[in-house]
């Protein structure tokens, strides 16, 4: 929302840096909240997804989606290019690796 300027004589003291401050502070909060709620909703998009076609994780061409079912939420991750691989599982602890 654009700002109007105060008109001479109209000044009641207010300390303009902390008003303006205030302002795009709130501004900044309100798309925070609008964002947090269309995440939310897609989030439950996404959950109701996974169950309709009874899938606990999917991956296709750098997309993860994992469905964390005791807490109702997903894990999403996207690859973007030139990221490195994350191995599936973590390396075995404690045994040697024999080579032939």
């Amino acid at each position: 929302m654009p700002r109007q300027p105060e008109l001479p004589g109209t000044e009641d003291r207010a300390i303009a840096a902390l008003e303006d401050a205030a302002q795009t502070y709130a501004e900044i909060r309100d798309q925070r909240m609008a964002l947090n709620q269309r995440e939310s909703e897609l989030k439950s998009k996404l959950i109701t997804l996974m169950h309709e076609h009874k899938k606990t994780v999917y991956q296709r061409h750098g997309t993860t989606i994992e469905l964390i079912e005791e807490a109702e939420t997903v894990k999403v991750k996207i690859k973007k290019p030139g990221d490195v691989e994350e191995p599936a599982t973590p390396p075995s602890l404690g045994h040697s690796q024999q080579t032939h």
